[in-house]
C-alpha cells in the first residue's frame, strides 16, 4: 500500500527549496503519496506529483497575529486529519503543539528543525524578555521532541542539544540539487551577487561600503528586505553601485549566478552559527559552487576548512573586517585565472559530494525507519 505523507508549514513559501523542491519531490519520486499544507492564500494545486493544500493566508498585522495563528492552527489540524496520512512532517517551530496533537492521535510525526530556534529567539535583542521567552519555548520543545516519531535537523549543534530527548534523529543538510548544465558568462563590469535574506546578519552595509571603495564594480542584490533596512542601505554612498531586484524566482537566481563574477555569503558571528565554528545548514555557498561561481564567505572554521583548505573554491574573511573584504574582492577581480580555477574546483566538489542526491538517500532511509518503528 502506498504510504501517505503530509508536509506542513505556515511560514514557508509553497515552493520552498528544502520543503518542496527537495524533500516533497524526492518522496513523491520514490513512491510516496505526498501532500503539502501551506498558508499563503494562493489556493490548492497539484504540481510534480505533490498535492498542495492552502488553508488561507497567515499574513496579518502583529496586533492580529495571535488570533490569526489560532485560526490557522485549527484549519491546519482539520485539514491534516481529513487527509488521514501515515506520516506527518512539519517544518515550523510554531507547529510543535500541532505535531503533538497528531502524535497523540496515533500518527507518526517528524519535526524538521531548520533552525536552533531557542537560540534564534535569544539572539533577538529587540524582543522584550527574549532570553526568558527562549527558555519557555525550549521547555515546550523538549516536552514535544521526546514524543515525536523522529527528528530531522540541519546542523550538529541541534543534534547535540536534543540527542538525549529522542533516539530517532537524522541530520539532513541543505546541499543543492545539482544542475546538469550551466553556462558561465563573465559580465563586462565585475559583478558581485547575493540572493537571499536582506538583513543585517548578511553584512550588506559592510559589503556596500567595500563596493564603494572599488572602481568599476557592481553589487546585484536579490531578496526580501524590510522598508526600514532597505532605507538604511539606500542612504549609503555606495548604493549607486547596487542593482536591487527585490524577490525573484529561483530560476532567475540561477541566471544571476551564471552571469556574475563573484558570489558573496558573509554572515556575522552569532550563537545560531556556533559563533566562529559555523554549520552547513545554509546552502548559499554550495549554490555558488553548483554554478562554478567563485565566492567570498565568512571565515567560520567549518566553512574555511571546505572553502580554502579542501576544495579551494573561494576566499574566507572576518565579517567585521572591512579591509579583509576589500582585499578579497580586489584579489578575485584582478586574477581572472584564479577565479576560473576556484569556480571549477567548487563545481567539481558539488558533483562529487555536496549535492542533494546524497541527502535524499538519508531522507528515504530515515522514512523507512519511521515506517517500521
Amino acid at each position: 500500500m502506498e504510504m501517505k505523507v503530509c508536509h506542513m508549514t505556515c511560514d514557508h513559501n509553497r515552493y520552498d527549496t528544502r520543503i518542496f523542491q527537495k524533500e516533497c519531490k524526492s518522496l513523491a519520486n520514490n513512491g510516496y503519496d505526498v501532500s503539502l499544507i501551506v498558508a499563503d492564500g494562493n489556493g490548492d494545486e497539484e504540481i510534480e506529483n505533490v498535492k498542495i493544500y492552502d488553508i488561507g493566508s497567515n499574513k496579518v498585522s502583529r496586533i492580529k497575529r495571535f488570533v490569526q495563528y489560532l485560526k490557522i492552527r485549527n484549519r491546519l489540524i482539520k485539514k491534516a486529519i481529513d487527509l488521514d496520512c501515515n506520516i506527518y512532517h512539519f517544518h515550523d517551530p510554531e507547529l510543535v503543539m500541532v505535531g503533538l496533537s497528531l502524535q497523540r492521535k496515533g500518527k507518526k510525526v517528524i519535526f524538521d528543525m531548520h533552525e536552533d530556534f531557542p537560540q534564534y529567539i535569544a539572539e533577538k535583542d529587540y524582543l522584550p524578555m527574549s532570553k526568558y521567552i527562549s527558555r519557555i519555548y525550549e521547555g515546550i520543545e523538549s516536552f514535544c521532541v521526546k514524543r515525536f516519531s523522529g527528528i530531522i535537523t540541519t546542523r550538529q549543534c541541534i543534534d547535540d542539544r536534543i540527542k538525549d530527548l529522542n533516539k530517532n534523529i537524522q541530520m539532513i543538510t541543505n546541499f543543492p540539487i545539482m544542475v546538469e548544465k550551466y553556462e558561465r558568462n563573465e559580465p563586462e563590469v565585475p559583478t558581485v551577487v547575493f540572493a537571499g535574506a536582506i538583513d543585517e546578519g548578511w553584512r550588506h552595509k559592510m559589503i556596500i561600503e567595500a563596493i564603494d571603495s572599488i572602481d568599476n564594480i557592481k553589487y546585484v542584490l536579490a531578496g526580501n528586505a524590510t522598508e526600514e533596512y532597505l532605507s538604511e542601505l539606500k542612504a549609503l554612498k555606495g548604493w549607486k553601485k547596487v542593482d536591487y531586484l527585490g524577490r525573484i524566482p529561483f530560476s532567475k537566481v540561477c541566471e544571476l549566478y551564471q552571469n556574475s563574477t563573484i558570489g558573496i555569503a558573509v554572515y556575522n558571528y552569532c550563537p545560531n552559527m556556533g559563533w566562529k565554528e559555523g554549520n552547513l545548514a545554509n546552502n548559499k555557498m554550495f549554490e555558488f559552487m553548483n554554478f562554478g561561481l567563485p565566492y567570498i564567505c565568512t571565515d567560520y572554521r567549518l566553512w574555511k576548512q571546505i572553502v580554502e583548505e579542501e576544495e579551494k573554491c573561494g576566499l574566507c574573511v572576518n565579517p567585521d573586517d572591512l579591509h579583509q573584504l576589500i582585499d578579497a574582492l580586489n584579489y578575485l577581480i584582478n586574477n581572472p585565472e584564479e577565479r576560473k580555477r576556484m569556480g571549477e574546483n567548487g563545481r567539481r566538489a558539488v558533483v562529487e559530494k555536496y549535492n542533494w542526491a546524497a541527502q535524499e538517500k538519508l531522507l528515504l532511509s530515515f522514512y523507512k525507519k519511521i515506517e517500521n518503528n
